[in-house]
């Protein structure tokens, strides 16, 4: 066989194949072309069978810049994401949920993202798991005022101290909860859990979509889910219904958590409330038992590297000691006990209209103690484990750290208990203040008592009973203050020398320590 008629073989070879190519591409519907407002992109999608839930489209709303941090200029962007949940998802009552010709469930959510405009410039990203449908654990590491949906929210200028964007981490959340996220509808709310998860997929550039003309969501190595309160446990759902794990690998999508808060406790969604006969609402069955460890992270193929976080009121409301003292605790996890309460009110003092039917309605002073310079300690830790080259020379995480627990208060008063469960708190020590723990100053030095620990009612028998999360508080009077600690100056002295000694153990950032001394004075002259 001559060269000549090899050749002419060759390219008939080649125009047959691409011949099948373009009739499979037209006749087959699994190859689609996906449209946005603003462009079009060919996208060849698997098989309606085997296809995959995943973010379809990025439609953008608005933008803006922020500013420069650490030398980096940043942009918010906000909109909306579509996407589909395929059929074969572990989401109880999908197949009620109106479908698509190939199975398929389709949502919409409001998201933002908080990124250099450069977009890939940072590795790691922090997505928060909303709370009540707002940034909470992005306001508390920041120290600003801020609520509401992507749409609407309005942040300070300069976003508070800038903690995150100062230390290369981009910012994200994308709509959960029922009732507020336009596509999680309330009779089959594990939808939520996909939403989240391939939201986490397309910012690690897993998944692909179309999205506006010079926007860039970026592909990261590195993404921490994070959340407090609710959004805790949101988070412990989520893992322990096994919603970590990428649907295309078997391999995590979140690399890290961070549930402030969570101490085992879940929400009644998808599997959980089919499990407990409970209808689905996005929060606690009133008397659901905390996870252990071993059931919260079972899947070492996809579980995160967790950080569990108690605050002292925890122990109260959120029978927090079901989950403190538990051996099956995972290598890749800690727990901290912090002496702050699960929530505050700047200044401490809140009037009964504040507190509303809280403590019957009588003004009281309200436990002052912050968490959120530990909680930025932590963050950035965690990004050091995960090995994230930003966060390189911050301190590795410190060993789990828990209270001292001793026998739970006869009285239901400010106690919730679990009928027929053995439950715990905290013993305490000199002036009231929790033995054991993290040792914040405020514990090592304190301005007043933190009695009673939660304010009544102690219950979580809905979403709106949440006055177990402040604690009461008895500050010392002047005199007193003066007879303990002689004037303001020496007071500071000492709580700075608190300060060094978590700073050197791994509990705050040095960075932190001029502004909690600023702290400290004023927190003696309130009293």
């Amino acid at each position: 066989m001559n060269g000549s008629r090899l050749v002419k073989i060759a390219v008939l070879c080649v125009a047959l194949n691409l011949f099948c190519m373009l009739y499979f591409a037209r006749n087959n519907p699994a190859a689609r072309i996906i449209s946005s407002p603003f462009h079009a992109v060919v996208q060849a999608a698997a098989p309606a069978a085997n296809a995959q839930s995943h973010v379809t489209a990025i439609a953008v709303s608005g933008s803006q810049s922020i500013g420069t941090f650490h030398a980096t200029a940043y942009q918010r962007t906000w909109g909306t994401i579509s996407g589909i949940v395929a059929r074969g998802e572990s989401v109880h009552w999908l197949t009620s949920l109106p479908h698509d010709a190939d199975g398929n469930y389709k949502y919409t959510a409001e998201f933002e993202l908080i990124a250099p405009v450069q977009a890939n410039k940072n590795s790691v990203i922090v997505i928060e798991a909303e709370n009540r449908g707002s940034p909470v654990f992005l306001a508390a590491t920041h120290e600003l005022s801020a609520g509401g949906p992507p749409s609407t929210v309005a942040y300070p200028q300069g976003f508070g101290n800038g903690f995150l964007f100062d230390h290369d981490t981009s910012y994200a959340r994308v709509q959960w909860q029922s009732g507020i996220a336009a596509g999680v509808p309330e009779n089959a709310q594990g939808v939520s859990e996909v939403i989240v998860r391939d939201f986490g997929r397309l910012l690690a550039g897993r998944t692909k979509v179309s999205a506006a003309p010079n926007f860039d969501p970026g592909a990261y190595r590195t993404l921490i889910l994070a959340g407090i309160s609710q959004s805790g446990f949101y988070i412990n759902t989520f893992l322990a219904e096994g919603f970590n794990a990428d649907p295309a690998t078997g391999r995590g999508v979140f690399d890290g958590a961070i549930a402030v808060d969570g101490t085992g406790n879940w929400l009644a969604l998808n599997q959980f409330a089919k499990e407990n006969d409970s209808p689905e609402f996005p929060y606690l069955v009133p008397n659901g038992k905390p996870l252990a460890p071993s059931e919260l992270l079972r899947r070492p193929q996809s579980d995160p590297y967790y950080v569990d976080i108690a605050n002292y009121t925890d122990f109260y409301r959120l029978r927090a000691s079901l989950t403190d003292g538990d051996l099956s605790r995972p290598a890749k996890m800690r727990r901290y006990d912090w002496p702050s309460p699960h929530a505050r009110i700047p200044g401490g003092h809140a009037t009964a209209a504040r507190l509303g039917k809280c403590n019957n309605g009588e003004p009281t002073d309200v436990n002052p103690i912050s968490y959120a310079p530990y909680l930025r300690a932590v963050t950035l830790e965690l990004e050091r484990t995960l090995g994230v080259p930003s966060a390189k020379d911050a301190s590795p995480l410190p060993a789990s750290t828990l209270f001292q627990l001793g026998p739970a208060p006869a009285s239901t008063a400010n106690f919730n208990p679990l009928p027929g469960t053995e439950m715990h708190v905290p013993t305490t020590g000199k002036d009231d203040q929790p033995v054991g723990g993290v040792r914040f100053p405020e514990v090592e030095h304190p301005v007043g008592r933190p009695v009673p620990v939660s304010l009544s009612p102690v219950l979580t028998t809905s979403i709106g009973e949440t006055c177990g999360n402040m604690g009461g508080w008895q500050p010392f009077t002047p005199d007193e203050l003066a007879q303990r600690y002689g004037d303001q100056s020496k007071y500071v002295k000492l709580y700075g020398d608190s300060v060094d000694k978590l700073i050197a153990a791994g509990y705050l950032l040095a960075a932190d320590r001029a502004e909690m001394l600023k702290t400290a004075a004023s927190l003696y002259t309130a009293q």
